[in-house]
């Protein structure tokens, strides 16, 4: 297939300012992470760095859950689940009920002079080079700003240019009127230190290097005077990353100015970074960031429509609100998915924290739900895109995140449980914290959490073929498996059930009108078990790992109860067919099996699927959908009943209802709505699964496709087997395609014939190698070998 450009313009951009920090343009590097403002005479830059956190690590776990975790089952067995809930209020809530919160580290203001009138204005996201630019002109010159995160050298770089005239400004740092424990101002830099509060010490750093001008320091201002050009560098440096998580290294402000420690860390990365920039020309660092950027972002394309030159010359405010109006802009979804991706591959790279509740950008001390990580969906819908997107590598911070949340999930397992192995609960934190999170019965008593993250643990290994992966996390795995086989308990049916546990985040009512959470084996805990032990018995095919180990988890397999269908049709919540206090919930747990898990599919259980799809209808028909990532879901959902035009219809809602103006997931929270970076993250995934699907043996070529998006092109996706796959359609149909083995980059095969539905084979087998790829084109099968 002939490669074409599939964009002609990835870029979000603005004819004014941001006037509230949720349109500002978020730029990231993994670890760093800003939103720029864009303002004329004022800017306001906030700042990040995803290891500043409140609080100190402290056990949590209870010390009388296991001494009353039979009393509880008990209670629940017998239907009383008033008293068990209170009791696990009492014995199984976390002490204290909390785990830490994500914090800002502060703004980088600058006020520039004699600015009054300006025009010919710019604000844009590039998507291609991930630079956040500001242009406009004033007085007959021209200025112009550019702003990067950069991974290369890790540090944030703001490039500020005067084509004749000067620049003459002043700047500082502060942090939410926040006291500060250091401030410092030397020459050409400033910078604060953070070291006496509760949470993890760190510093900020900016120094100038100007060009035909001045810099000096008053107070804490940096001054530039009468430059025609100017680079600010920034680094932010926690003390937690002084070595493989030793958040008690020394001081932070010697660990970013190189006063006492060698050039190097543990990690062999360069602790002076601001310095060792300096030391490059701004044309330099911007170059070795876009070669980085591109290398790894630009590796997926996509076309929906073809008008999109005509759309691409409007502002990206203007195009959302002309879709609000009912227009048509199908390279607005297009951009949208992209710029999904973007907030993943800025949030999660390299050697950090995976993304939490906001990516990496948050402005607040306080920030809703302390932007911590929500295991019970949100960190996990956050990776959903990673794989099939092109963007395998973002998925590892979350894989090392959950090598520490196994490693304190052992002692939670025991110490709670009395149970071998690891669990975690519906929340962690910076410290893989897993005992139960607030006191919230919907929530707070599901031991799920780590289950479901190492559900990733097959997927990764699935899209790669990496068996030194596999191997190196397998255990997290096993681990999980060992809590599960101790920690499951026979109900009176003799089958395999966890409790005490909730569906996230539902109530149910009992006969009697008595409202309740906690109960034995909520349909979501049966599927998400189904999915960790078929995936642990692949991998101990594919690693060779004893008969004896896999013949104890086909033995739970054969006993977890199966899943059920209710008096409307639909899949039941739980083991019991209850009602539910809220039909429109937010969450769909139940639902776990159709997407993004494989339990439950039209190809292995047509009538659960159909059940399935009752489920969905009910909750839509009652009010469900009305935040970001549930809406996500049920676009990922839709996609998977092959319902094109319910794909559109929610992919419209999201963007007309439930985003920012630039593009942000605007997620509803009270009296306002807030950021929160899964809804956008998910929805990328969900317009992929609309357009292939891997899974259940078939690859699958437009399944879900909107009449919206008749005509498109993609390049770039993966595929389980370590496959990429690039095509064209047209009138709904598929015109052309190519699928090239991603480890050789040579081997492929095309198809000009228009087929609309491939069969990959062998997915039981996958960690032998796939070695044929079975095609369905027009009712007719053909075998490819490879």
């Amino acid at each position: 297939m002939r490669k074409v450009n599939m964009e002609k313009n990835l870029s979000l951009w603005y004819e004014q300012p941001a006037s509230k920090w949720e349109e500002a343009l978020p730029v990231g590097n993994g670890r760093l992470g800003a939103m720029v403002m864009g303002g004329v005479s004022r800017e306001v830059i906030y700042l990040n760095e995803d290891s500043i956190w409140s609080g100190k690590p402290t056990d949590r776990i209870n010390k009388d859950a296991r001494n009353y975790l039979d009393e509880i089952r008990k209670l629940i067995r017998q239907g009383r689940i008033p008293e068990a809930e209170k009791l696990s209020l009492m014995a199984l809530s976390g002490t204290p009920n909390s785990e830490r919160s994500y914090e800002t580290a502060g703004e980088f203001i600058l006020e520039f002079d004699g600015v009054t009138d300006y025009k010919n204005y710019k604000r844009e996201l590039n998507l291609e080079t991930g630079c956040a630019l500001v242009s406009y002109e004033a007085d007959g010159i021209k200025y112009t700003r550019e702003f990067i995160a950069s991974f290369p050298d890790q540090i944030m770089a703001y490039h500020l240019k005067a084509e004749v005239g000067k620049l003459n400004f002043t700047a500082r740092l502060d942090r939410c009127h926040n006291r500060l424990d250091e401030v410092w101002a030397e020459t050409d830099e400033i910078g604060f230190r953070v070291e006496s509060g509760t949470g993890i010490p760190f510093a900020v750093r900016v120094k100038a290097r100007v060009t035909d001008g001045e810099v000096f320091t008053i107070g804490e201002h940096l001054v530039v005077k009468d430059a025609s050009e100017v680079l600010l560098l920034i680094d932010i440096r926690t003390e937690f990353y002084c070595g493989d998580y030793d958040y008690t290294c020394g001081n932070a402000r010697a660990y970013l100015k190189n006063d006492s420690l060698n050039s190097e860390d543990k990690a062999g990365s360069v602790i002076n970074n601001v310095d060792y920039a300096a030391k490059k020309s701004w044309s330099d660092i911007f170059a070795d960031h876009v070669s980085e950027f591109r290398r790894g972002f630009g590796t997926l394309s996509l076309r929906l429509g073809d008008d999109i030159v005509d759309r691409q010359c409007l502002p990206t405010d203007k195009r959302l609100q002309a879709l609000k109006n009912g227009e048509k802009d199908p390279d607005l979804f297009a951009l949208y998915f992209q710029y999904g991706r973007y907030l993943l591959f800025s949030s999660s790279r390299g050697k950090c924290l995976p993304a939490n509740l906001q990516g990496i950008w948050n402005n607040s001390m306080t920030p809703p739900w302390d932007s911590k990580f929500t295991i019970n969906i949100n960190a996990e819908m956050n990776y959903w895109i990673a794989e099939s997107g092109n963007l395998s590598e973002c998925h590892m911070p979350f894989f090392y995140f959950l090598k520490r949340v196994c490693d304190n999930g052992k002692k939670t397992a025991k110490e709670m449980y009395g149970c071998r192995g690891s669990v975690a609960h519906h929340n962690s934190d910076i410290y893989a914290d897993t005992a139960p999170q607030d006191h919230y019965i919907p929530a707070t008593f599901w031991v799920m959490g780590e289950a479901w993250m190492a559900t990733h643990i097959w997927e990764h290994y699935l899209y790669t073929g990496d068996r030194d992966f596999l191997r190196n996390y397998f255990e997290i795995m096993s681990e999980c498996v060992d809590f599960f086989e101790d920690f499951l308990i026979e109900n009176e049916l003799g089958e395999l059930v966890t409790s005490p546990s909730v569906s996230p985040e539902n109530v149910y009512i009992m006969e009697d009108g008595t409202r309740g959470c906690l109960c034995e084996g909520a349909t979501m805990d049966i599927e998400i078990l189904m999915e960790l032990l078929n995936g642990y018995i692949d991998a101990c095919e594919v690693l060779g790992v004893n008969d004896k180990a896999v013949g104890k988890v086909r033995k739970i397999l054969e006993r977890l109860p199966e899943i059920k269908i209710g008096k409307y049709g639909q899949i039941q919540e739980w083991l019991e067919d209850y009602d539910e206090l809220e039909p429109g919930h937010r969450h769909i747990s139940h639902l776990y099996g159709v997407y993004p898990g494989s339990s439950i599919s039209y190809e292995k259980t047509p009538e659960l699927m159909d059940a399935a799809r009752v489920t969905l209808e009910r909750r839509l028909a009652n009010g469900g959908g009305h935040t970001g990532w549930s809406r996500a879901w049920i676009i990922g959902l839709w996609a998977h009943f092959l319902e094109g035009e319910k794909v559109y219809e929610n992919l419209e809602a999201l963007l007309c209802q439930g985003t920012f103006d630039n593009l942000m997931d605007n997620h509803p929270y009270g009296a306002g709505a807030v950021f929160q970076i899964d809804g956008n993250l998910g929805a990328s995934a969900a317009i992929l699964e609309m357009l292939v699907q891997c899974r259940d043996g078939y690859v699958k070529l437009l399944p879900a496709l909107p009449k919206e998006f008749s005509e498109g092109s993609i390049s770039g996706v993966c595929l389980r087997g370590g496959f990429e796959l690039s095509m064209e359609w047209k009138d709904m149909k598929v015109t052309n395609w190519e699928i090239t083995r991603r480890k050789s980059g040579n081997d492929h095969m095309t198809n000009d014939a228009g087929s609309k539905d491939e069969r990959f084979s062998n997915t039981s087998n996958a960690g032998k190698g796939l070695t044929e790829l079975t095609l369905l084109v027009n009712g007719e099968e053909q075998v490819l070998k490879l």
